[in-house]
C-alpha cells in the first residue's frame, strides 16, 4: 500500500502520518520536498516504493504545485487531503512556531502554550493562500478534504468514518487515542482562580 498525506502546515499531518503508518506497518516519509529539513531535494525523483505513507505539505518551492501534486498523487494507491477550518488557529500556530524556532533545530512536534509574540496577521494571508491551494488541488483531485477540527475533537465516530472513507483498516480504539485531544501540541493556558 502507498499512502499520500497532502496537507496545510500545523494541519496534524505528522500525527496522522504517525498514526497510520504505525498502524498499518508502512515506512514512514516526512515532507521529502521541505527545503528546510532537506539538502539537494529532488523533486524529479518519482520511485514511491511499496508499504511507504507520505507527508508531503502544498507550499512546496515548485513553479506549479497543483501540477505538481496531480502527478505525484498518481504514484500512491490512496491520496488524503488535510486542512484546518480555523483560520485565526492555524495561523497563530504557524507564527507561534517560526517565531519560537527562529535559529534553531526546528521543533515542530513539541507541546506548547500559545502566547502572541509577535504579528499573527501577517501569515493569515499567507495561510489563506495556503488553503486555498490545497482545495484547488482536492477540486482538481476530486478528492475530498478531511479537516483537523474532525480528526482531533475526540469523537471516534468521525474517525470511523474518516477510516472508512478512506477504505483503512485499523485497531480503532488504539487509532482514536493517538488523535485524541489530550495529545495536542497547543496545550491550553488555564487560569486556576
Amino acid at each position: 500500500m502507498k499512502i499520500l498525506i497532502i496537507a496545510v502546515p500545523r494541519s496534524g499531518s505528522t500525527t496522522l502520518t504517525i498514526a497510520m503508518g504505525n498502524s498499518l506497518k508502512l515506512t514512514i516519509i516526512g515532507e521529502p520536498f521541505n527545503e528546510a529539513i532537506h539538502k539537494n531535494v529532488n523533486y524529479q525523483d518519482s520511485v514511491v516504493k511499496n508499504n511507504v505513507i507520505v507527508k508531503s505539505l502544498i507550499d512546496i518551492n515548485v513553479p506549479d504545485v497543483i501540477t505538481f501534486y496531480k502527478e505525484y498523487s498518481k504514484l500512491f494507491d490512496k491520496t488524503i487531503i488535510l486542512s484546518r477550518k480555523n483560520i485565526k488557529e492555524l495561523s497563530e500556530s504557524y507564527a507561534f512556531q517560526n517565531w519560537t524556532n527562529v535559529g534553531k533545530l526546528r521543533e515542530w512536534q513539541s507541546k506548547y502554550k500559545y502566547s502572541q509574540i509577535g504579528d499573527v496577521d501577517k501569515w493569515v494571508d499567507w495561510m489563506i493562500n495556503t488553503k486555498n491551494n490545497l482545495e484547488i488541488l482536492s477540486n482538481e483531485l476530486n478528492i475530498e478534504i478531511d479537516w483537523y477540527e474532525d480528526l482531533y475533537c475526540g469523537d471516534e465516530e468521525k474517525i470511523v468514518t474518516f477510516l472508512n472513507k478512506h477504505e483503512i483498516a485499523v485497531d480503532i480504539p488504539k487509532f482514536s487515542d493517538c488523535l485524541n485531544p489530550k495529545h495536542r501540541l497547543r496545550q491550553l493556558n488555564t487560569t486556576i482562580i
